[in-house]
């Protein structure tokens, strides 16, 4: 059992490993070992420390410890050492092992390669601007660092004046390259600009690759994401040693400075501290259409959408008295007339002593952002109003995480607070017990097979109230290539209450039907049968007075007798034509589609079926030929081996009370109809007397059911047999001759006579 954990512990996609709560390193997989090029002892003894960066130990260590302390899991993110040289990010999640009084004996953990991500995620930030097109068309040398200071980017006047290629230049930070004298001060600059997020300007020499210093005017300035994160910096270097005293560098810069902002592609300003505009870019002006003396002072102010400058106005106040950064919307005309919503952001520019010296601006354009929301929040609202008028709320459902969502709907249906997370645990727990093993079964065929599901099932609500439900899904392929289920779930209680109050009615008024039915039949077959027996008695008198006589009216009493005989005749003919009706000899011979027989017969049986917690599944053939006979009677045979079957496991409580109905060729000549249970079946010792008249096995049983069932069969040149299942439950069938190919071709049109008759008259009486 040990080796084989340790085969599964090696086995893992990612480096594991396990440790004790004070450090000491437990088991380590094949593949950490592998990545670092330690062996298992070197890992377990203090070599292991030797694989992280140098940079990220004490992060590693403060994070262990803190959860450590904690006895929470957690992650960090730390550069490991691979056996080839090269550092590279990893994951590390751990999480602690407890004991069943929840003491944390041990912690494992398992390390991810990010690189990829990491490198991928920092790329997608910096190309947000595509900034390396940008720099390139510099012809000074033009600097990018991360918000941490590393250097992302260079372009080639850069690696000129330096001497260096892109690599050795990416292992050096840009103060690295300055006098040492003027170090210091860049430095102090830079820190300044990193802590409040703002521009800097600083004069300093810098080394050219024949070793010589030369003076340049360092200007740098964040660039921000469109939700005003910091994502890089923008450093120039601009040569000021031969044409500017150090002191002028930053109006020499001014100019080129300027070309830069007008040349990025969004619509940048700056405005005095008084609120009023200073500068707008020519992007800016383009798409108002207004010249750099309108757009000046106020005058910005007429682009804007009239029932927007009020409150505009307010917002810039504001921020202007809180000297905070700030953001808002507003509506700009563009110089064609038309307005289109704008994203208006700015920032404060702070002098040594703290104070306010300017206000940087850019507006972004997200009238299509803002169009596509409305137009989302309409079909958002749309679609929840057609779901609570209907009833009907959507999910989805991820099969590899099991993460379900559920519409608003949805979460009112199964009455869940808004919002929580539904789990199929939350949803199991509202399941009626009898549809638990409904449910388990559609689980685990959509884990199986992946086919689409349609099918009712019962809420059981936390009031004690039961909820029908119809579930519709799909399968389908989700974002990321993982299998999901798409569907919907419609309350159809109330619909199900009335089916069933209808179908109580109308079982009511069928045994009301029966009863009136009984009594009328009782009633001919007494007034039918009453009067040739009182012949008989009156006839029968007579002859014994005529014998008695003296002399004895032989003559007479035989004339007697045969009146006693036809009247005997005249009982018998009534009885002879109460057997005729209940044999119903006269029938119809039409084409029969045994799959649409039982289909109609199953619509009739579906409400008492689920009333009896009844499951039925129906397995017919695609193909099934027809069969000639009568389709009341067959009709009648099916619905008697139902009803029977639901009434075998009636007292079934220990498993899911199942029938299955299927149709199949059964050899050349014959179609076969199999109903099976999983009811409580019957001994050897029923099976020869199953089909006699008034054997019965249930308490209330008439007996007579299955003997009518088999006479129809057995007229229909077919045989009904019955056979106990392996397992729970029994299987009855019926085999019948197929129709003719001249009477499939007829498709039924012309009637034929059954066995036993000629009258091709329907009949209503009970077989």
């Amino acid at each position: 059992m040990e080796n084989e954990l340790i085969r599964i512990f090696d086995a893992l996609t990612g480096f594991a490993w396990t440790t004790l709560p004070e450090g000491s390193v437990g088991l380590i997989n094949k593949r950490w070992c592998e990545y670092t090029g330690l062996s298992i002892e070197e890992a377990k003894g203090h070599a292991w420390k030797s694989v992280v960066h140098p940079d990220d130990f004490p992060t590693l260590l403060q994070g262990w410890h803190s959860m450590v302390a904690s006895g929470k899991p957690g992650e960090l993110e730390v550069r490991m050492r691979h056996c080839d040289g090269d550092y590279r990010w990893l994951l590390f999640r751990m999480s602690p092992l407890t004991d069943p009084s929840g003491r944390v004996f041990k912690w494992r953990g398992i390390n991810t390669d990010i690189e990829e991500r990491r490198r991928a995620e920092r790329t997608s930030r910096l190309g947000e601007l595509n900034l390396s097109v940008i720099i390139d068309s510099f012809p000074f040398p033009v600097a990018v660092t991360t918000p941490s200071g590393e250097v992302f980017d260079l372009n080639q006047p850069t690696l000129d004046y330096f001497g260096k290629t892109l690599d050795e230049l990416k292992g050096l930070k840009v103060c690295n390259l300055t006098h040492p004298d003027d170090r210091p001060g860049m430095l102090a600059v830079q820190l300044k600009a990193h802590e409040t997020g703002s521009a800097y300007s600083v004069q300093s020499r810098h080394r050219r690759y024949d070793g010589i210093y030369r003076w340049f005017n360092v200007a740098g300035m964040p660039v921000r994401d469109t939700r005003g994160r910091i994502f890089c910096w923008l450093h120039l270097l601009i040569d000021i040693d031969d044409r500017t005293p150090p002191g002028d560098v930053l109006r020499a810069a001014e100019p080129d400075l300027s070309s830069i902002i007008n040349t990025i592609p969004a619509l940048a300003w700056s405005a005095r501290t008084d609120g009023s505009g200073e500068f707008f870019n020519q992007h800016y002006l383009d798409y108002v259409g207004l010249s750099a003396e309108q757009a000046n002072e106020w005058g910005l102010t007429v682009a804007l959408h009239p029932e927007d400058v009020d409150d505009l106005t307010a917002w810039w106040q504001l921020i202007m008295a809180s000297q905070t950064p700030g953001e808002t919307e507003a509506r700009l005309r563009r110089f064609d007339g038309e307005y289109r919503w704008f994203l208006f952001r700015v920032n404060p520019l702070r002098d040594e002593s703290g104070s306010i010296i300017k206000w940087y601006g850019i507006s972004i354009d997200i009238d299509d952002r803002k169009r596509a929301e409305e137009k989302l929040r309409r079909s958002e609202a749309f679609l929840a109003e057609g779901q609570r008028t209907s009833l009907t709320g959507s999910f989805s459902w991820c099969l590899e995480t099991d993460a379900i969502v559920f519409s608003e709907e949805l979460y009112r249906i199964f009455e869940f607070e808004p919002g929580t997370v539904v789990t199929l645990e939350r949803i199991a727990d509202r399941i009626h017990p009898d549809d638990i093993p409904l449910l388990s079964d559609k689980k685990a065929d959509a884990r199986d097979t992946g086919a689409d599901h349609d099918y009712e099932i019962r809420l059981l609500t936390p009031g004690g109230s039961i909820k029908y439900l119809h579930v519709v899904s799909h399968s389908t392929r989700g974002r990321y290539g993982g299998r999901e289920y798409i569907g919907a779930i419609q309350d159809v209680t109330q619909r199900r209450v009335s089916e069933e109050t209808l179908g109580a009615l109308r079982s009511e008024l069928a045994r009301m039907a029966k009863v009136n039915s009984l009594g009328a039949l009782t009633a001919s077959i007494a007034h039918e049968v009453n009067q040739p027996l009182s012949g008989v008695i009156t006839n029968a008198s007579t002859c014994l007075r005529m014998l008695a006589a003296d002399p004895p009216n032989v003559h007479g009493a035989l004339e007697t007798a045969r009146r006693t005989i036809r009247d005997g005749h005249r009982a018998s003919d009534v009885i002879t034509r109460v057997r005729a009706l209940f044999s119903k000899k006269d029938s119809i011979a039409e084409w029969v589609n045994l799959n649409e027989a039982a289909k109609e017969v199953i619509a009739l049986t579906q409400s008492t079926l689920k009333s009896s917690r009844v499951m039925l599944r129906t397995e017919f053939s695609d193909d099934l030929p027809p069969v000639t006979g009568d389709r009341v009677q067959l009709q009648q045979v099916i619905l008697n081996l139902l009803l029977n079957a639901a009434e075998a496991m009636s007292d079934v409580d220990d498993r899911p009370r199942k029938i299955v109905i299927s149709t199949e060729e059964d050899g050349d000549d014959f179609v076969r109809l199999t109903v099976r249970d999983s009811g409580v079946g019957f001994g050897p010792e029923v099976v020869s007397k199953m089909f006699e008249t008034f054997f019965t096995t249930k308490g209330g049983g008439m007996g007579i059911g299955l003997s009518i069932s088999q006479s129809i069969v057995e007229r229909h040149h077919g045989q009904l047999q019955a056979t106990a299942n392996d397992g729970p439950g029994a299987t009855f069938w019926f085999s019948i001759p197929r129709a003719s190919s001249d009477e499939a071709e007829r498709d039924g049109a012309a009637a034929t006579d059954m066995p036993g008759g000629t009258d091709t008259t329907r009949t209503t009486g009970n077989p």
